[in-house]
């Protein structure tokens, strides 16, 4: 029997259904798991026990897909990410059990659906990933966090590039996708502080970001642009993790580091939905109403000015002295 999670969009958003295959595979040990995900973001699963096969998706035809899904028999379709193409490639490949979260034109293509209120924010994204797999899983546990799974050898790896500098290493993440950021000044004057009073701030970016990290001007940057699992290797090696709401901020998250989070005000992206809770863990959002969308005629605009350097530092000590 054979089961296929659908994640195709961004690298956090995958990081966040990694409970659904785990808790599946736990209660129904005999059930192979393969995930569809983008090519980008597909990595970040890698070596993961609970994984049989992972299908890279980059928007390509319905017939291929089709085509892909019925050599592998796949059974039952969990979509915690739909897209129409995907949806009737599913449909037509004859996959029987077909769960779906409500509200798409497309849903008749599912006979399995609950309608989750997601944008009201009342619980993680991974909770409400588990409510999904439950239609067709009922005896799932509705419980556990998202895991991420590196290989010894990427561990050592990442210890080694990490050798030679001065502990504490902070990891600094300054940019992201598409929501709001703290701004660089600000993530330049906490490196600053980092530097002067507690040990090594270490700037890691993403592709398309080399603008942002010219801001540096090559200080505290780690020196070459990395790949995905060498940035997971390196921030599993690290003491602590300053991010904006992004994908680094969830890898940090399931090592379980002390982490700043960065939030903006939307609803969209509340930390209520998307923010990691535990012990050495902080949110960090500028004291402004909630809002639907950003606007330069916004009276509280820009908003991620007023976090200032001072507190975010102070949750930074916080985090680490939780952790010991």
């Amino acid at each position: 029997m054979a089961t296929l999670i659908v994640r195709p969009d961004k690298i956090g958003d995958l990081i966040l259904s990694t409970p659904v295959i785990e808790n599946i595979k736990k209660a129904y040990p005999s059930e192979k798991i393969y995930v569809l995900c983008s090519s980008y973001a597909c990595d970040v699963i890698k070596s993961n026990p609970y994984i049989n096969g992972i299908i890279k998706y980059n928007g390509s035809g319905v017939k291929k897909l089709y085509q892909r899904l019925k050599s592998l028999n796949i059974e039952k379709a969990i979509s915690l990410f739909p897209t129409f193409s995907i949806s009737l490639a599913i449909f037509l490949s004859g996959v029987k059990e077909r769960a779906v979260s409500g509200f798409k034109w497309y849903q008749w293509l599912y006979n399995k659906r609950t309608y989750l209120r997601r944008s009201k924010c009342l619980k993680k994204e991974w909770e409400y990933n588990l409510d999904l797999a439950s239609l067709i899983f009922p005896k799932i546990e509705k419980k556990g966090e998202p895991k991420l799974y590196l290989k010894e050898e990427e561990k050592t790896w990442g210890k080694e590039r990490l050798k030679d500098y001065v502990k504490p290493i902070i990891g600094i993440f300054p940019g992201g996708g598409k929501e709001k950021r703290w701004p660089v000044s600000k993530f330049y004057k906490l490196c600053e502080l980092i530097e002067e009073k507690l040990g090594t701030p270490l700037i890691l970016w993403g592709p398309n970001e080399y603008e942002l990290i010219k801001e540096f001007k090559k200080r505290w940057i780690h020196p070459e642009l990395l790949n995905l699992r060498e940035i997971m290797a390196i921030i599993y090696n690290l003491d602590a993790f300053v991010s904006n709401n992004t994908g680094p901020m969830h890898i940090a998250a399931s090592f379980k580091k002390p982490l700043v989070q960065i939030f903006d005000p939307r609803k969209a992206v509340s930390p209520r939905r998307w923010g990691h809770e535990y012990k050495g863990a902080e949110i960090v959002m500028p004291e402004v109403p909630t809002c639907t969308k950003c606007s330069r005629s916004c009276q509280y605009f820009d908003c991620m000015e007023r976090i200032d350097v001072e507190t975010v530092w102070k949750k930074l000590l916080k985090c680490l002295s939780e952790k010991g």
